[in-house]
């Protein structure tokens, strides 16, 4: 593994925010939100996300050594049954590298509703997910705990998520009995605000405050893990300083800002801290350890 040592308890690769998309004609299923995000596909997405691009940089993963691979959500870009084909391919791709893969959905796996009734998600990646519901918690080889948080919802017109008390309560059970450090995922991050993004009210996650205390208050190490603002942010939390937060930008997206077209994020948990790598890519892939902020 590069840069790796002995003191290593679990690696993992981040990868967020894929939005595979297909454009669609078909009138039938544009009577919904899709009316909007198909339009958004045809006018932005389509040229920001480049699909040629995902399977290549599967390359770039693979010599980054770590086997376990964390997604975060947003396969998808309207819930159609074609982008869920494009994504599970991907994923496949994954698999059959040898990567045990930890996944959960972001706001565009569950953009319409009726994609929700039809559990059009679980249908693709059930061989993947942890359970029957989120919250859940699960092992890394090493011993790190992870722990997937249920964020999102559909909506008629916002792109907010959602976690309700009782999903924070499980959460909160869940941190209780586990050892030191943790990895906590979701695809919302629950700060509104860094240093690289802020997010419009309308794309925020509700009760986002109440998992933020969830995790603070625990008093446990834990780095909380994110995507949906296709930034990269690694912070620690202004009023609990055992709380660290991570999002990572998109896997094959265009990031004018930074002019690179795809990034990763590569972590390394050991006994007492974690260790973040970014890995971008312009023309070729860069790696770079980050110090948290």
């Amino acid at each position: 593994m590069p840069g790796g040592n002995s003191d290593i308890r679990d690696a993992l690769l981040h990868v967020a925010d894929l939005h595979f998309w297909h454009v669609t004609a078909n009138p039938l299923r544009l009577l919904n939100k899709r009316a909007l995000g198909n339009l958004n596909v045809w006018w932005r997405r389509r040229h920001q996300f480049v699909m040629g691009n995902a399977l290549p940089f599967v390359d770039a993963l693979d010599a980054a050594g770590p086997r376990t691979l964390l997604l975060t959500g947003d396969s998808a870009s309207t819930s159609l049954d074609e982008e869920f084909v494009r994504a599970r391919h991907f994923v496949n791709a994954l698999r059959d590298r040898g990567f045990a893969i930890h996944l959960l959905p972001g706001n565009h796996d569950v953009y319409t509703f009726e994609s929700v009734r039809k559990r059009r998600f679980e249908k693709y990646f059930s061989e993947w997910l942890p359970g029957e519901s989120f919250p859940a918690r699960v092992t890394l080889p090493g011993g790190t705990p992870l722990v997937l948080v249920p964020t999102v919802c559909p909506n008629l017109v916002s792109s907010r998520g959602r976690i309700g008390d009782r999903e924070v309560a499980q959460v909160k059970a869940l941190l209780a009995d586990a050892p030191e450090p943790i990895v906590v995922a979701g695809h919302y991050p629950v700060l509104d605000k860094t240093p690289t993004y802020e997010t419009n009210p309308d794309r925020r996650l509700r009760n986002a405050d109440a998992l933020r205390r969830a995790l603070g208050e625990s008093g446990k190490r834990i780095l909380y893990i994110a995507g949906h603002v296709h930034r990269f942010s690694y912070v620690v939390d202004a009023v609990y300083p055992t709380l660290t937060h991570l999002t990572t930008g998109t896997f094959f997206g265009r990031n004018p800002r930074e002019n690179i077209d795809g990034e990763f994020s590569e972590l390394h948990v050991s006994e007492s801290s974690f260790a973040l790598f970014r890995h971008t890519h312009a023309q070729t892939w860069h790696r770079r350890e980050i110090n948290c902020g």
